[in-house]
């Protein structure tokens, strides 16, 4: 679903630091092989790799049909929450690929949810669906820590 300009035919491998999804800006950085990583244009890492004078390579997204992401949703624990949760998820749309829900920890629950939707421009929707079940507090995007 990338394309890398100016490199018809380039492997692409999107980066797991920053998780990127269509509509969501990006960039790329060469790596061995000629394999390019997207990134998100916010991301730590490309800062880092950019300082470090590593040249950008130009990506665009293609066909953003289909779109896998993985979002943490933050709550405080209460009767039914996972229920109503993936509830509000389904409704959405969003087909959960896979779901880990962590102990509480002074009555906040933590779950990770790997989302299949039916195109990007749901992703929006689905997290505002997801703040709107009682008892969650925050919803974002997985973020795991970068490497250069």
């Amino acid at each position: 679903a990338v394309t890398v300009v100016g490199r018809p035919g380039a492997g692409v491998r999107l980066a797991g630091c920053c998780t990127p999804v269509p509509l969501d800006d990006i960039t790329g950085f060469a790596v061995r092989g000629g394999v390019v990583t997207v990134h998100r244009t916010e991301c730590a890492a490309v800062a880092r790799m950019a300082g470090a004078g590593r040249a950008e390579v130009d990506v665009s997204w293609g066909d953003t049909t289909g779109c896998r992401v993985t979002l943490v949703a933050e709550s405080f624990g209460r009767p039914h929450l996972l229920a109503d949760l993936t509830e509000a998820m389904a409704l959405e749309g969003a087909e959960i690929v896979s779901a880990t829900v962590e102990p509480p920890t002074e009555q906040r629950v933590r779950h990770t949810y790997t989302v299949q939707l039916p195109d990007a421009g749901h992703l929006p929707t689905l997290m505002r669906a997801m703040r709107n079940v009682p008892g969650v507090y925050d919803v974002g995007r997985a973020q795991h820590h970068a490497q250069a």
